[in-house]
């Protein structure tokens, strides 16, 4: 499409051209104070901008496909700004160019009664008064934190707090008028850019864990003590980022995955379905268990009161849509539920050799042609007589070999795989084959006795007998569904044959990683049975956190954004204090860092950390600290493998200080030979350094650390501070509670008092109804976005959520295109997909 652009000639567009100003000039500024590169982050904000102005109504997709992978703090250091920010005034300002310079997308603008997104007044009037309620919070949370104070490097405990936990709302709602206009002149390109924007989101957010437990635990590892953080730094100091991100995304991966028209985009869609099953299972998260399956479910039946509706409308006019027979729904489920008993039966002894060998006859089975149903009864009943008695001898002849030489178990069941699909791939539509149902049948029992071995050969005889007993039941299925058509699942008019066997196959695929989770993690199990001692942790925390609203203002208005970590340091108990630090700035203008110990237990993996990440050293390494402090103190510094929380493959000692108040002293510790650090390179471990105090409540002064290696080479940048807290970064590793209000709810009323959490309840309540029974119900978006707000809401019954700058983002936009989300004329009527 050629790009005509025209010199603004209404108010309207005038003001968004200063608007797209504005936010340029705010942009430009951020990225000029980049930490890491000013000129690479301008020319990437820029690069943004341009094609936000070429292609402004697409920018959901490239804003919220790239929010995940966004997050660069630990490197940066920058927490109060953050890449969300650049990305926004970036898309922002190329986008309210291209509406006001009337670019070729904004020339074909639809009628009124063809427009996306339409806000009531009712609506439109409670949005303003959660901004006011919003900017009410931020005043008194800066008041509360002392008066306003600008600075880039502020921490939890100071007024820019109040900024980053307040801005994500108002970052949605400079866009909302964005997206309101592409509603308008491309309601579709709007449609398919929300929705594959979350598609990107979850594609980046499950490759970014998958990278993290390939290079920190290994994929198949459900036993150690490690939960999957990905790409969100918000995480250092705990939280359910990850959690809330997922059950966001989910939905639109499925409801994707359901219109998907073509097999290659299908199989991307399935693959990425159990990428996202991976990555929920091994959060070791009970919220995201329950929240992710409770929106899916209520896509699911969302979708299906849009299509039955659908019939009800068009009519015989409709092209055909999914109707499974009931006996069809039977046969289904009695093939999941004899694959989910054998696996379940075998995993134990068999491991995930036996449960791979299940896998591959269960593709087998899902993929037998409908031509073995075209030869009569009898020589149906034939086939599987004669089928038998020739596996049969196959399978006693593979059992003796596998005995005899090593491996052949593998060999003998790829050799039965391989037949299967040989036979398949010949197998002619349309004409009865009574020999090839004979043979294909065969190859299909031989597959199965083929698991047997495999079993036997990796577990033994207990093994062989575990997997020997679920199989023969299985081995009936086929012979009972070859001579009752009816129980055949594959028939459904108007679904294509790859579409129903793919879903179907899925569904045993997220089986079999339950399954292998559950049986092959003892950390998982541990998580889920000790809910009710977890429940009754978060109830006492619930409690103190309500006992920080002493006042009848205090419940009413809430005491202001950001301060929940400051309240509970003053209200909770002493023995819950975390540590914390302070830049702060000497008489003679150099900064240093002010560094306290939590009065908490400080085990090593919940002591107070500033890290910044770092080259792998080489040889011996040596730490310089210049310290003050007024009372002996003990430093622990280590360089570790470490992605956010969890460290492991450690280099490190302990640096001690004596009390000599006013005085700073040069210090060195020799921290030994570093060991071989950083992983293989398709899967890099980052290796960070990290100082803490290692005594409960004592305080230390630092001016600088210089880390040296054999090679003479400096390791850390902003040695000395004189950049602030640039590359450097903090966490708290495991002790989480006093960094959260760990309810969604709880955290709104702490912030924005009842005035607040009224009228989001309100909102939501708007958004939910309007898309399950309202205008907006029959739109294709619909059921996605209400299982993401209803998976949203069940992880925000015991986190906060919104309390992350990017996933506060995702949720305030997903409700405020919610809020006006429109269904156009004829979209009840939808080919199945």
């Amino acid at each position: 499409m050629t790009v005509v652009a025209s010199i603004p000639n209404r108010a309207s567009l005038w003001a968004a051209l200063l608007l797209s100003g504005l936010c340029a000039g705010a942009g430009l500024f951020l990225a000029l104070h980049y930490p890491l590169s000013a000129p690479a982050a301008v020319g990437v904000w820029l690069a943004v901008a341009l094609a936000a102005l070429r292609w402004w109504p697409r920018t959901p997709a490239l804003l919220l496909g790239l929010l995940p992978i966004v997050g660069f703090a630990p490197w940066s250091g920058w927490i109060s700004f953050e890449e969300l920010d650049l990305l926004v005034l970036a898309c922002a300002a190329g986008g309210y160019a291209g509406v006001a310079l009337r670019l070729a997308p904004q020339q074909e603008r639809a009628p009124a009664w063809r427009h996306m997104l339409v806000y009531s007044p009712l609506v439109l009037l409670l949005l303003t008064l959660f901004g006011a309620s919003l900017l009410l919070a931020l005043q008194r949370g800066i008041a509360d934190a002392g008066g306003f104070v600008f600075g880039w490097y502020q921490g939890y405990h100071e007024p820019m707090n109040s900024l980053r936990l307040s801005k994500s709302f108002f970052l949605v709602a400079l866009l909302l008028p964005l997206w309101k206009q592409a509603g308008a002149s491309r309601p579709g390109e709007l449609s398919r850019a929300l929705l594959w924007g979350m598609v990107l989101a979850l594609a980046g957010c499950c490759l970014a864990a998958i990278w993290e437990r390939h290079a920190f635990t290994g994929l198949l590892d459900f036993s150690t003590d490690y939960r999957s953080t990905a790409l969100f730094w918000e995480m250092h100091v705990g939280g359910a980022a990850l959690d809330g991100c997922l059950a966001l995304t989910a939905p639109f991966a499925v409801l994707a995955l359901l219109r998907a028209r073509t097999p290659a985009q299908f199989m991307a869609m399935m693959l990425l379905a159990m990428l996202t099953a991976y990555v929920c299972l091994t959060t070791f998260s009970r919220g995201v268990y329950l929240a992710v399956p409770l929106g899916l479910a209520t896509l699911v039946l969302l979708r299906g009161g849009q299509r039955r509706r659908a019939i009800r409308v068009a009519g015989a006019n409709t092209a055909p849509l999914m109707s499974v027979p009931p006996a069809a729904k039977l046969g289904g489920l009695l093939l999941a539920a004899a694959f989910v008993g054998a696996a379940a039966l075998m995993f134990g002894s068999s491991g995930y050799r036996g449960l791979l060998a299940l896998l591959g006859a269960m593709l087998v089975l899902l993929i037998m042609p409908a031509s073995l149903w075209l030869p009569s009864t009898g020589q149906r009943v034939t086939a599987v007589l004669a089928g038998g008695a020739l596996a049969a001898l196959l399978s006693g002849a593979c059992l003796a070999l596998s005995m005899a030489v090593p491996k052949a178990a593998y060999a003998t069941y790829l050799l039965a795989l391989a037949c299967a699909l040989f036979l398949r791939w010949r197998d002619k539509p349309g004409q009865a084959q009574p020999i090839h149902a004979c043979l294909l049948t065969a190859s299909w029992f031989w597959l199965l006795a083929g698991v047997v071995t495999v079993a036997d050969y990796w577990g033994g005889p207990i093994a062989r007998w575990d997997a020997f007993r679920p199989l023969l039941l299985l081995t009936l299925l086929w012979p009972l569904m070859l001579m009752r058509p009816a129980l055949w699942p594959f028939k459904a008019q108007g679904i294509p044959g790859w579409r129903d066997r793919g879903l179907l196959f899925g569904g045993l695929l997220l089986a079999a990683s339950v399954i292998s989770a559950l049986a092959g993690g003892a950390y998982l199990r541990d998580r889920v049975s000790n809910w009710r001692q977890d429940l009754q942790v978060r109830f006492d925390h619930w409690n103190e956190g309500l006992a920080m609203l002493q006042t009848p203002q205090d419940w009413l208005l809430g005491k202001g954004a950001g301060r929940f970590v400051a309240n509970h340091f003053f209200t909770g108990p002493a023995a819950q204090h975390t540590g914390d630090y302070r830049l702060k700035s000497g008489t003679d203008g150099r900064f240093y860092l002010v560094l306290s110990g939590g009065k908490h237990v400080l085990g090593y993996g919940e002591l107070f950390r500033v890290s910044q990440r770092i080259a792998p050293p080489q040889g011996e390494v040596l730490l310089r600290a210049r310290v003050r402090a007024t009372q002996d103190v003990s430093l622990q510094a280590e360089i570790c493998e470490r992605h956010l929380l969890y460290i492991q493959n450690c280099l490190g000692g302990v640096l001690g200080a004596k009390a000599k108040p006013g005085e700073w002293q040069e210090l060195s510790l020799p921290l030994g030979r570093a060991p071989a650090m950083g992983g293989a390179w398709y899967a890099p471990r980052l290796i960070s350094f990290a100082i803490a105090m290692n005594q409960p409540g004592s305080v230390a002064e630092i001016a600088a650390l210089r880390l040296s290696d054999v090679s003479g080479r400096e390791l850390l940048a902003n040695a000395d501070f004189s950049d602030g807290m640039a590359h450097w970064f903090f966490s708290s590793d495991r002790h989480h509670l006093p960094w959260h209000a760990k309810s969604l709810g709880l955290h709104v009323l702490l912030e924005q008092g009842l005035i607040g959490v009224a009228l989001l309840t309100l909102l939501v309540l708007l958004a939910l109804w309007r898309l399950s029974f309202g205008r907006g119900r029959e739109h294709v978006l619909a059921p996605a976005l209400v299982a993401s707000l209803l998976g949203f809401l069940a992880v925000g019954l015991f986190d906060s959520l919104i309390d992350a700058p990017r996933i506060g983002f995702m949720f305030y936009a997903l409700l405020g295109v919610g809020l006006g989300l429109r269904a156009l004329p004829g979209a009840v009527v939808e080919k199945a997909g």
